[in-house]
């Protein structure tokens, strides 16, 4: 029996794309693996649940780096702006960086022992809000928006906003008493919480990061596992990472219709106000190597692998 929990409600595109079709393929390959799913946080919130799977409680669950950024530093690499558009894209270059051998599994997971299985990125962060529109960066000077943490906290703030890290579920009742001017969200993100019944503007087009999240399973439960019932865990997480990340593009023009039927404005960008973002944006992905490099930990080494992955899934992709 593997237990697996997560945070997410189970319409959620995470559940509903990626964590339902693992558990049907694992349950009928005649392996004698049974799943148990607790979804929405029954058994943890979503900055404590890896914790729960590393002590064993959990067999499988997602270990966010962005919730986790003081266990998970370097894994926050996928949520720097201006990299991956494409979930799929995005989905394999960092895997790639997680599995065995891989600069990322061995600096950051190994040692907590947890084995990646698959991994979801929503790619595509727009900048939303209440009550200001956004054409230049000095329109975000002095606005509160809800951030996932980690990187994304330096993203917002390249561009003069404070940042407020906090789960996304927490986002539609901070919105609506004022707590934070806006957010920093993907629109296939902005349904599932109906965030969209509180904002009234997004930029359109800014790609202000991404949000990144592994599923994982204790290195102890992968080890009490017979190579049959590794290897149909193994493919099943693979074909649930390919849903996964299909799901996620078709999701976000979706998204964008719903958000604009509900009102919400989205703000194009001429040439000059895109190079301002750019010009704060782009220095934001050096810091952030260059800051964890002066730590004694790979920052740059972890950006180059990542940019590499993406421009060689990019290019394979490209028909």
């Amino acid at each position: 029996m593997l237990k697996l929990a997560d945070s997410y409600a189970p319409t959620h595109m995470f559940a509903e794309y990626g964590v339902a079709g693992f558990i049907e393929d694992v349950q009928s390959a005649g392996v004698d693996i049974e799943v148990e799913y607790y979804p929405s946080g029954q058994l943890g919130s979503a900055r404590d649940i890896a914790s729960l799977t590393r002590s064993g409680a959990i067999d499988v669950s997602p270990a966010a780096p962005a919730y986790l950024s003081d266990q998970l530093p370097l894994s926050s690499v996928t949520d720097l702006p201006g990299l991956a558009d494409d979930s799929c894209v995005a989905a394999q270059s960092f895997l790639e960086l997680l599995e065995p051998g891989g600069i990322l599994f061995e600096t950051e997971y190994a040692p907590r022992g947890l084995r990646p299985l698959w991994v979801g990125v929503i790619p595509g962060y727009e900048f939303m809000t209440v009550s200001r529109q956004i054409h230049a960066p000095s329109d975000v000077r002095g606005l509160t928006l809800r951030s996932s943490g980690g990187a994304m906290d330096s993203n917002i703030a390249a561009v003069g906003g404070a940042p407020v890290s906090m789960p996304a579920a927490d986002a539609y009742e901070a919105l609506a008493r004022g707590t934070v001017d806006g957010v920093s969200f993907p629109p296939a993100s902005i349904i599932p919480y109906k965030l969209q019944e509180v904002l009234k503007y997004s930029t359109d087009g800014l790609n202000a990061g991404a949000f990144a999240i592994p599923y994982v399973i204790s290195e102890v439960t992968w080890d009490s596992l017979s190579d049959e019932q590794r290897s149909v865990i193994s493919q099943s997480a693979n074909e649930a990472m390919t849903r996964l990340c299909n799901g996620i593009g078709s999701e976000q023009p979706k998204a964008i219709e719903t958000m604009k039927s509900d009102g919400v404005e989205f703000i194009s960008f001429d040439e000059e106000q895109a190079a301002e973002f750019e010009a704060l944006l782009e220095p934001v992905r050096t810091k952030w190597a260059e800051r964890f490099d002066a730590a004694g930990k790979p920052g740059s080494e972890v950006l180059a692998a990542y940019e590499e992955a993406i421009q060689r899934n990019e290019s394979e992709a490209t028909p």
